[in-house]
């Protein structure tokens, strides 16, 4: 069985619980065949965990999750405080990679986990121990409408991005529109497309409980990027017209409950946080349709997991929806960037709602995106690295 070291960019932990959850899956989609260790270093900015540094280390099954808190010393002086922390997080990197090796020998192979920063560790890897790695990327910044992107980073910043993506054995996106971007910054860079998983174990088709409303649910951080605000402006076009709910799962936003209460929304919509995935999937469940607005996307994981229950969803008719959804199969879509526009596809759902068949869109979800299905995509590829 083959040993894989993975180094994150993101990963899940104390401090932010649900900060790339979606790599984490993937970690449990490929430990189903390998033996997986990840290793990721956060920054404690506040001190919450520790001051110094402190690792937490948990075990199932073949996968090891290592993540290591550290706290950096602030001298009053931005430039200089960014330094020492990045210097620090690069030794941490590169000595609990030395620990592992000689614990454990050298893996057959590295993943890395978003490109920036956690590939400076696996060029270190493949200098001293010529240790092969791939990269799997989903980050928005290499897109082209993003508010900050790779365009915004130091001129030796995107020399590191460079080094990292060029030297991998192997690239991969969870979207054909991701890589193709990431292509636009780095043309030599070639790609495979493994998309994002999801747990359907979770994520399935329930009987729906009789309501006299539609019941609408959006997933997101609430961000920019997410554009919750037009579907708020939507929904108060329609207030009057047709009678839903709306529940928004994510990060709290003061200002975006600011926005409901002006809107006379109060008593449609309700912000109900940041839940875990359990918790998050019956209330999918006993949704009508999720509604997702983007301006720009890399993939859409609330997308899939919404499919897997049978939910069809309204999104903002941007190029990355259309490697995933269908118009009338699993979901509609909506001129983007216009409430009006998304307000009359929310009413042309309503009409047509019943019209949706729950299980064939579940079972063709589960079957695209389950965990056997995209673990195996990447043990074909590690087998390829490794042969």
């Amino acid at each position: 069985m083959k040993r894989v070291l993975w180094l994150a960019s993101w990963y899940p932990n104390k401090l932010s619980p649900f900060d790339g959850d979606f790599l984490q899956r993937h970690a449990r989609a490929v430990s189903l065949f390998c033996v997986v260790h990840v290793i990721y270093i956060v920054k404690d900015e506040t001190g919450l965990i520790t001051k110094d540094e402190k690792t937490e280390t948990t075990v199932n099954g073949n996968l090891t999750e290592q993540v290591i808190y550290y706290g950096s010393p602030k001298t009053g002086l931005k430039i200089l405080d960014r330094f020492l922390s990045h210097r620090k997080y690069r030794q941490l990197y590169q000595r609990a990679i030395s620990d592992h090796i000689e614990k454990n020998g050298k893996p057959d192979l590295c993943h890395v986990q978003i490109a920036m920063r956690a590939g400076l560790g696996a060029l270190w890897m493949k200098k001293k121990w010529n240790i092969p790695y791939l990269v799997s990327e989903q980050w928005t910044g290499y897109l082209a409408d993003v508010d900050f992107g790779i365009n915004n980073y130091s001129g030796i910043q995107k020399k590191w991005f460079k080094q990292i993506l060029q030297q991998a054995d192997a690239v991969t996106v969870v979207s054909d529109h991701l890589g193709k971007a990431i292509r636009q910054h780095f043309t030599s860079v070639n790609y495979q497309v493994i998309p994002n998983v999801v747990d359907t174990d979770i994520f399935f088709p329930v009987p729906k409980q009789p309501s006299d409303f539609v019941k609408f649910i959006h997933i997101s951080n609430m961000n920019y990027q997410k554009n919750t605000e037009a579907i708020l402006a939507a929904l108060h076009i329609l207030k009057d017209e047709v009678l839903f709910s709306m529940q928004l799962y994510g990060t709290s936003n003061p200002a975006l409950q600011q926005l409901i209460s002006s809107l006379q929304l109060g008593d449609k919509v309700m912000m109900m946080g940041e839940v875990p995935q359990p918790q998050l999937a019956k209330a999918i469940q006993q949704s009508d349709a999720l509604i997702l607005y983007s301006r720009y996307e890399t993939f859409g994981c609330v997308l899939i997991e919404a499919n897997a229950c049978g939910v069809p969803v309204i999104v903002s008719d941007i190029d990355v929806f259309h490697e995933l959804i269908k118009e009338n199969e699993n979901g509609m879509f909506a001129k983007g960037n216009d409430p009006a526009a998304l307000a009359e596809k929310i009413k042309a759902f309503i009409q047509q709602k019943d019209s949706f068949d729950q299980h064939a869109i579940a079972e063709t979800t589960a079957g695209k995106y389950n965990f056997k299905k995209v673990g195996r995509q990447f043990i074909d590829l590690y087998a390829e690295l490794t042969s």
